[in-house]
């Protein structure tokens, strides 16, 4: 912590500083935005590079929390309802099935009918002849189903969307940016100091009228600092004062993810057991997500699945679609839940299945004597919104400025879309229009010969190089159009990404001392890495044989060896 000067010259300035880019630190910008607030927010890497971004995309109804925390399903059956009136087109209603199997307890049923009941949710019998109609992969040894309203989200486009829209009403986003400590005066918390993160791919940014220019290192004062790291709140809170960081109670738990290029199942398909590993389907777009596993682990480091973990997923994923082998699994993900540790017995290394799903406000200054610090832990993707309804009403108290939560009746627009401006919000900077424009629908390049960079997602170059000129760093705009995630996995996707690169002029107006050759080269293999890491895990089969595949068209067009860990195909 540092001592502010008075008078002190900084590099922005604001009513709320958000300190994490996930899905709770979007939320909780959104929400103060629409309240009137100047608010800055502030992430170490990519938007949503976090947990928010390794998560199995499902927009929970409740069910899978019935039998053992009826509170965390009504929260997500209420937030379930609110979403799919706000966030519409983010939404797919795909619906959803629990299914009992024969070997899985019959009490548990009863159980669980009744923690529905307690939370409000109404699950409707299906027939199981009904249920092998709708889903004919599924196991013939499905004895009882019922129907609940799970839907399928997609993250990345409206967190995205959540952001243009809140630099629309005057918010400031710095990507790439790390907070390395907090600025202090006699009345508390009053700002972080940040450091930009060098490297075309690791830059730091910052939203503002549709560019993202490089961010200076400097500080930024504010009158209220919400810390909304997920699994690194502790660290957070940490550069403020180890007391800090001990009334943050915060566990980690690993969940591992198996992604199938097929489309698998056509609803949300859950096993009416006590929650456990692999025991979930998922369908999205063209794919299904089977998940997960959980594990303890001892921090938030960059995880990896390992092989144990996938061939656990696949043997549990059996019981629901005996077939599952004809489809290799495509690639491999794992993401790390930040659990509130006063609900989970950490000596347990499984315990994580069974703790809570709920979520923590801890305002520092009444348990540090911090005032100006909050910290907002624990949640699901799916409760988002209501952990930043929460925020935001106390960030209220905290000033003694009041105002109403809005996110529950504004809808969230996609890009481009008009953007409500709330009543008094104090907007220092011309709104974004241009830019979301150009990154929704794309941008005229007269100098620029329009084609497919991906076909299994149908990604055109004008789309790719629209949200590049816009400013997102590749690693985000790939996310945000799904370059990458299909099929191939990147094998032909980055012969044509260096293509449309070099036909753009990328990187443009760049201060990077280097040749548009080396830019290109660096981001073509950040991406690769990218893909090579998902895939590693699965390497066996059909996806052995295509990365061989990526190896020689990469000598071939690339001039050089394949990818890393070519010998393991061999």
């Amino acid at each position: 912590m540092r001592r502010l000067a008075e008078g002190e010259a900084v590099f922005d300035r604001a009513d709320v500083i958000v300190i994490g880019g996930g899905a709770t630190g979007v939320g909780v910008l959104w929400d103060l935005v629409l309240r009137g607030f100047d608010v800055v927010l502030v992430e170490q890497a990519g938007l949503a590079s976090g947990t928010s971004g390794a998560f199995h995309g499902l927009l929970h109804s409740g069910g899978r929390y019935a039998g053992t925390d009826p509170e965390t399903a009504a929260g997500c059956l209420a937030e379930n309802r609110i979403l799919k009136s706000v966030a519409r087109s983010f939404i797919r209603e795909t619906g959803g099935l629990f299914v009992r199997l024969e070997e899985d307890p019959e009490d548990w049923e009863e159980r669980w009918l009744e923690g529905c009941r307690r939370a409000g949710l109404s699950p409707v019998p299906v027939r199981r002849d009904e249920v092998l109609d709708l889903e004919p992969h599924l196991t013939s040894t499905v004895l009882k189903a019922y129907r609940v309203p799970d839907a399928a989200v997609d993250g990345f486009g409206l967190l995205w969307s959540l952001v243009w829209s809140s630099v629309a009403a005057g918010a400031r986003v710095y990507l790439r940016a790390r907070v390395t400590g907090f600025l202090t005066d006699e009345d508390g918390v009053r700002g972080v100091e940040v450091v930009g993160l060098g490297g075309t791919e690791e830059r730091a940014a910052a939203v503002t009228e549709g560019r993202f220019p490089q961010a200076e290192p400097g500080e930024i004062t504010a009158e209220v600092v919400v810390n909304a790291t997920g699994p690194w709140a502790q660290e957070t809170a940490a550069l403020a004062c180890p007391a800090a960081a001990a009334s943050v109670p915060l566990g980690h738990d690993k969940g591992v993810m198996l992604i199938f290029n097929s489309r698998l199942v056509s609803h949300v398909v859950n096993r009416l057991r006590p929650p456990a590993d692999g025991d979930i389907l998922v369908p999205h777009g063209p794919v299904t997500i089977l998940g997960t596993t959980s594990g303890n682990v001892p921090g938030p480091g960059r995880l990896l699945p390992e092989p144990e973990e996938v061939a656990l997923l696949l043997c549990e994923g059996r019981a629901l679609l005996p077939d599952i082998d004809r489809v290799p699994p495509l690639r491999a993900y794992a993401g790390v839940r930040p659990l509130l540790k006063e609900a989970v017995d950490h000596t347990d290394p499984g315990a994580g299945r069974g703790g809570g799903r709920g979520f923590l406000l801890v305002d520092h200054g009444e348990t540090d004597g911090l005032p100006g610090l909050v910290t907002v832990l624990g949640g699901k993707f799916t409760t988002f919104r209501a952990m930043a309804a929460e925020t935001g009403d106390l960030v209220c108290r905290l000033v003694g400025r009041p105002a109403r939560c809005r996110t529950a009746e504004v809808g969230v627009p996609r890009l481009g879309s008009p953007v409500p401006r709330p009543p008094a919000a104090p907007v220092s900077r011309a709104p974004l229009t241009t830019g979301a424009e150009r990154a929704a629908h794309g941008r005229e390049r007269p100098d620029l010969a329009d084609s497919l960079v991906c076909e299994c997602e149908f990604v055109s170059s004008s789309r790719l190089v629209s949200l590049l000129d816009a400013g997102l760093a590749l690693s985000d705009a790939r996310r945000l159009c799904r370059l990458g995630m299909g099929g191939c996995q990147g094998i032909f996707c980055t012969q044509r990404l260096a293509g449309a690169l070099f036909g753009a002029g990328w990187p443009g107006d760049t201060a990077q001392p280097r040749t548009d050759r080396e830019a290109v080269r660096a981001e073509t293999d950040a991406f690769r890495r990218g893909r090579l890491t998902g895939v590693a895990a699965v390497q066996w089969g059909g996806q052995a044989r295509l990365s061989a595949l990526a190896a020689a068209l990469e000598r071939l067009t690339f001039g050089r060896p394949g990818r890393e860990g070519e010998e393991k195909v061999r």
